[in-house]
């Protein structure tokens, strides 16, 4: 009898690990996709806004009548407004990348992961609520839009939380 409460608590044991390790690795895998989106959002806008004076200056430079000026313009506006839609595309690109490859490597993460450094993460996700499922699940388009918007918006409570999560991730173990 105590071979069966040993194997059960030992099965227990190995079911909890899994689901710490499998939190874990949301929680890096969504934290650096929404890091990931900020940097491509930037460029992105820094982009469009210098490529949109650009054609403007060379346009006119160029003698370029006004309706063909206007047409660029509105061009340009397409495109600006298509990138949203774009960025989403590469959004759960992203994450099916970096989720495939933690799939790879988590045999090898698994001694890292032990460490309890680790844990710090989960917990600091768990301090928080935005309505949104916890950055430690596996987290749809539509969840990670949503925390994209609160980064956008500077939510102080989830910038907070998002800062507390990058000095975090500074500190862990590399493999």
């Amino acid at each position: 009898m105590q071979k069966k409460i040993n194997s059960k608590n030992s099965m227990a044991s190995e079911r909890n690990n899994q689901g710490r390790e499998t939190k874990i690795l949301n929680v890096i895998c969504n934290t650096w996709i929404l890091l990931m989106s900020i940097m491509i959002e930037a460029f992105t806008g820094v982009f469009t806004k210098l490529s949109k004076e650009m054609i403007t200056a060379i346009t006119t430079g160029l003698g370029t009548s006004t309706d063909t000026i206007k047409d660029v313009d509105r061009k340009t506006d397409n495109i600006q407004n298509e990138l949203p839609k774009q960025m989403s595309e590469q959004l759960l690109a992203m994450k099916g990348d970096i989720t495939a490859q933690l799939r790879e490597k988590k045999e090898k993460l698994a001694s890292i992961i032990a460490d309890k450094k680790f844990d710090k993460g989960i917990a600091i996700v768990e301090r928080y609520n935005f309505s949104l499922p916890k950055l430690s699940c596996d987290l749809d388009e539509r969840s990670l839009l949503g925390y994209l918007a609160l980064l956008q918006e500077n939510n102080e409570q989830f910038t907070k939380m998002f800062q507390e999560l990058l000095e975090w991730m500074k500190d862990l173990p590399q493999p």
